[in-house]
């Protein structure tokens, strides 16, 4: 039996990579949608549902983040939550492919979003002009975290806004203000 060196393993995992295929053993091949976007999902409408995502951030004038997106039957997959963002992979629990699933993965993104592009001081610009203490202190409610109103107030901007941002403070004007600080630019028009 012939085995690879290092050297061939390398460079297969660089040609699975490139042809958009993940190597992340014990899962089913992730699916390139964009450079640095992979969903893992054999569910056609939950691609499509990743796709609209990423789509959403590049109508806004975003570079969308560098992204895992998995998709799960249950919140067994998200730590007991409908959703969880760390280290560039997003997970999604839900089986519907609803409003819901797509703020959801919206505000998971907005995680890594504002992980990739947010500095330290804009962080403490966006926590005085929200009036709060803490970016992400797990002794602080969760809508108290600046990094949850901040998810929040992404996935409105960037969705439908027929589902309210979950957090206080969450008239049109503060949600726009928040957004801009965090991006830079206009909240999109929803046109």
């Amino acid at each position: 039996m012939r085995t690879i060196g290092r050297l061939g393993a390398s460079v297969l995992a660089l040609m699975a990579l490139a042809a958009g295929w993940s190597t992340n053993v014990g899962e089913a091949p992730g699916l390139q949608i964009r450079p640095g976007i992979v969903v893992f999902s054999e569910d056609p409408a939950q691609q499509e549902l990743a796709r609209g995502a990423v789509a959403r951030f590049a109508r806004a004038g975003l570079d969308p983040p560098t992204v895992e997106i998995h998709f799960h039957t249950d919140a067994s997959g998200c730590g007991g939550h409908l959703g969880y963002a760390r280290a560039g992979r997003v997970d999604v629990c839900t089986i519907l492919v609803n409003e819901m699933a797509r703020r959801n993965l919206l505000h998971e993104m907005g995680h890594i979003w504002i992980d990739q592009n947010v500095s330290r001081a804009e962080r403490v610009r966006f926590l005085k002009l929200r009036g709060l203490r803490t970016w992400n202190a797990s002794t602080a409610d969760w809508a108290y975290r600046g990094y949850e109103q901040g998810a929040e107030i992404m996935s409105w901007a960037l969705g439908n806004r027929i589902l309210t941002a979950q957090i206080p403070d969450n008239d049109l004007e503060q949600l726009e203000a928040g957004f801009e600080l965090l991006t830079a630019i206009e909240t999109p028009s929803l046109g």
